[in-house]
């Protein structure tokens, strides 16, 4: 015969996880709203987040040590309390999707709560120090009593613990800035656009030129009465090789001029500020109606110019898309080599402890553009993350080889007893 076990009786299971992981949420929601959803930012700030670090650390030592025949602290070293931790967690990471991160204009009572700065509410903070404790027990158990076999699982747990304190404890530390500079200008000042803090930084950096090269211009159709485009088969690419199709229109583009100006009814190459793409086409319908003229997009200082092709349609030209783009920099330091480099998208330059990105330009002025926008990213505890994850992986790995030897070696038992 199977007995209930009640509630809070030795030892804990589901239940009791279940009313913790409630009573840390209610708790954090609790803490958040009585601060005025001040949140907790600032013990993530340096020195503060080494401070509770090294509390963690100290305290799961110190329970291992004197309270490991707790009942608390024996569930603590549970799957229970692991998979408790991990759907709390999870649970408040959802609330992210909710709403609007660090949106001034989030109602109050989303505001007190920590709605709207989840990752730096009381709830967040909880939610992981709840499994920090969890998995640092589970892991200075299987420490305490060391086996050869559990190597792969302990390096993999302390290396998952190191990933959750580090991307918690230094995340507010990350510095994320943009810096604008103009052709020909320098600049040493950056902008938090999260809060408008204006921070110098430890070199300058000078914009010697921009350069975007832009893809072939796209042709499509706009209805006349609501001036939007036609849904359907409605955008082609210029293309002065063969005919296309857009609805009941065939499509020829007999002359294209990628940088031009109109001077009377035609357009003409130019090479100047502001000088746009155009194309002349020929559109022939179903019916064999043909309708000839000039197409542009147009530009900052150039008007656009469409083509009414019947009282249905009109075939226009299409702002070209960017392809990729360039910012030729030079940086200065103090008492370093100046470092002169070609900045493109997706292929950051690290200067010291900053990585700078190729982040926009003027999309106004398009390959116009004089002013390049770069990302400046700091992130001290990225290292801390990055031990932890090779860490993991280690784990993983070795964990692997022993399965596979064990296996090889059940293997042979076996062909050994069979012969």
């Amino acid at each position: 015969m199977i007995k209930n076990r009640n509630i809070w009786e030795r030892p804990w299971e589901y239940k009791e996880g279940i009313l913790i992981s409630m009573t840390l949420l209610i708790l954090g929601f609790m803490l958040e709203f009585v601060t005025d959803g001040r949140g907790v930012i600032q013990l993530l700030e340096y020195p503060s987040n080494l401070y509770l670090g090294s509390g963690i650390i100290v305290f799961l030592i110190l329970i291992s040590i004197f309270g490991r025949k707790w009942a608390v602290t024996e569930w603590l070293k549970s799957i229970p309390a692991a998979i408790c931790s991990i759907a709390l967690l999870l649970f408040v990471s959802l609330l992210l999707g909710l709403t609007m991160q660090y949106d001034k204009s989030a109602p109050e009572i989303i505001r007190k709560l920590g709605l709207s700065h989840v990752v730096s509410s009381w709830p967040y903070l909880l939610a992981n120090l709840f499994l920090l404790i969890a998995l640092g027990l589970t892991t200075i158990k299987n420490l305490v009593s060391f086996q050869w076999r559990k190597l792969g699982f302990i390096i993999s747990h302390l290396g998952l613990w190191i990933v959750l304190f580090g991307a918690n404890f230094g995340s507010v530390q990350m510095q994320r800035l943009q810096m604008e500079i103009s052709e020909g200008g320098i600049n040493n000042t950056a902008i938090d656009k999260t809060t408008n803090q204006v921070y110098t930084m430890p070199f300058a950096i000078k914009l010697v030129d921009f350069i975007l090269d832009e893809y072939t211009p796209k042709l499509a159709l706009v209805d006349n009465s609501t001036g939007k485009l036609h849904q359907g088969n409605n955008i082609i690419i210029v293309d002065t090789t063969q005919k296309q199709s857009l609805e009941d229109w065939q499509i020829t583009c007999k002359e294209y001029i990628y940088s031009s100006a109109k001077a009377g009814n035609k357009y003409y190459f130019v090479n100047e500020i502001g000088a746009a793409p155009s194309v002349f086409v020929s559109a022939t319908n179903d019916i064999g109606n043909t309708v000839e003229g000039w197409i542009s997009c147009g530009s900052f200082n150039r008007p656009y110019e469409s083509l009414k092709l019947d009282e249905q349609f009109s075939l226009v030209m299409l702002l070209p898309e960017p392809k990729e783009y360039t910012s030729v920099i030079e940086i200065y330091q103090r008492d370093k080599d100046l470092i002169a480099i070609n900045l493109e998208v997706n292929k950051p330059m690290v200067v010291g402890d900053w990585k700078i990105y190729q982040l926009n330009y003027d999309s106004n002025m398009g390959r116009w553009s004089d002013t390049s926008v770069v990302e400046l990213i700091k992130d001290s505890w990225l290292p801390v993350v990055f031990t932890g994850i090779f860490m993991m992986l280690a784990g993983a790995l070795y964990m692997f080889w022993m399965g596979t030897r064990n296996k090889i070696a059940v293997f042979k038992t076996k062909t050994t007893e069979r012969e």
